[in-house]
């Protein structure tokens, strides 16, 4: 456990949920996994497979941190243990969001599209970074117009 790993924040309901890419794998900080579910996952994700969950340095804003990690299998496996019909929502998020953007951080050729976060005033938003041009979801099209009329403006993260 020597490596030190800079993990990706994601925010879901003004929490922080962080993730690292491992060897091309993604993993998710449990302890923050289980505040976005309102559980105490710790305890139960120790008792997973050998292979679902790991321990990591990341840094923080105050120097390192070891940290809990869960595989995005491990993931699934804590979200079906404390079963909730709002975790439906949660495990959406994770599949369509958080996990390709974790991917994406992988060795990539420099012409492939990139998934990536676009800050601003508001939310972050995801967008796709292909060709030196950012691509926002169509759904996402009237939030940003709304936004750019009361003059906050996005950045690439």
């Amino acid at each position: 456990m020597d490596d030190i790993y800079i993990p990706t924040v994601f925010q879901r309901y003004n929490r922080s949920l962080r993730g690292v890419l491992i060897d091309n794998q993604p993993w998710l900080v449990a302890r923050e996994l289980g505040y976005l579910i309102r559980e105490r996952v710790e305890s139960y994700v120790l008792r997973l497979d050998d292979d679902l969950f790991r321990e990591a340095r990341l840094v923080t804003g105050s120097g390192e941190e070891v940290v809990l990690l869960v595989s995005d299998y491990g993931a699934f496996h804590v979200l079906n243990r404390f079963r909730d019909p709002e975790h439906r929502e949660l495990r959406k998020w994770i599949t369509g969001y958080v996990l390709p953007v974790l991917r994406d951080q992988g060795l990539m050729a420099a012409c492939s599209p990139k998934r990536m976060q676009a800050k601003g005033e508001g939310r972050p938003i995801a967008v796709l970074d292909w060709q030196g041009e950012l691509w926002v979801p169509m759904g996402e099209v009237p939030r940003l117009m709304r936004e750019e009329r009361r003059g906050r403006w996005w950045r690439r993260e």
